[in-house]
C-alpha cells in the first residue's frame, strides 16, 4: 500500500508542475513570441501536457523499473 501511495503521490506532482509549467510558460513566453494565447487556451493546452505527462509516466512505470523515468 505504501508504494501505491508513493506512486500515486509521484504521479500526481508530475502532472500539477507539468501544467504549471506548461501553462506559465504558454502566458508568460507566448507574447514575446507574437503568441498571445488567451488563459483558456493556455489552460486547455498545459491540460493536454500534463494528460500526455501521466501516460508516459503510467507507460514508463508498465516498461521500464517501475518508476515514471522510461529511460531507466
Amino acid at each position: 500500500m505504501l508504494q501505491d501511495k508513493k506512486a500515486l503521490t509521484d504521479l500526481g506532482e508530475r502532472c500539477v508542475m507539468t501544467f504549471a509549467q506548461s501553462f506559465l510558460a504558454i502566458v508568460m513566453a507566448g507574447p514575446m513570441v507574437g503568441m498571445d494565447a488567451d488563459i483558456l487556451k493556455a489552460g486547455a493546452a498545459a491540460g493536454i501536457a500534463a494528460v500526455l505527462s501521466v501516460l508516459k509516466s503510467f507507460v514508463a512505470s508498465k516498461k521500464g523499473d517501475g518508476s515514471g523515468n522510461i529511460l531507466t
